[in-house]
């Protein structure tokens, strides 16, 4: 069912990668276009939400909600499902973020429900 969802998500357009990823940085999940290491995709989301997370109550700004990188040929969007997994978007530079960030909240539940 998880691997059914995000495919779901590529069927948007400037889609590449939609990726569930541990904590740990592993790998569960993933639906992908194209050529993206997604091992290496998983490593460096944990440790960018992790960064943000601890960025976020140091400052006193509460918990993380949904992170953003804009890049020259792309977006990265990362969000924290539960407290065991998080949820990895990579997208092309001519994506509508806006879109893909209204799917996400749509399909939030449907995710952690099938993990």
């Amino acid at each position: 069912m998880l691997k059914q969802i995000l495919e779901e998500f590529l069927k948007i357009e400037g889609l590449s990668a939609a990726v569930i990823v541990g904590r740990d940085g592993f790998v569960i999940e993933s639906a992908i276009s194209g050529k993206i290491d997604i091992d290496a995709l998983g490593a460096m989301a944990s440790t960018g939400l992790g960064t943000s997370e601890a960025m976020g109550s140091s400052l006193g700004k509460g918990q993380l909600r949904q992170m953003l990188v804009e890049l020259e040929h792309g977006s990265i969007i990362l969000l924290p499902l539960t407290d065991e997994e998080l949820f990895a978007i990579v997208t092309d530079t001519d994506t509508i973020v806006g879109r893909i960030r209204y799917e996400v909240k749509k399909n939030r539940e449907r995710l952690i429900a099938a993990l």
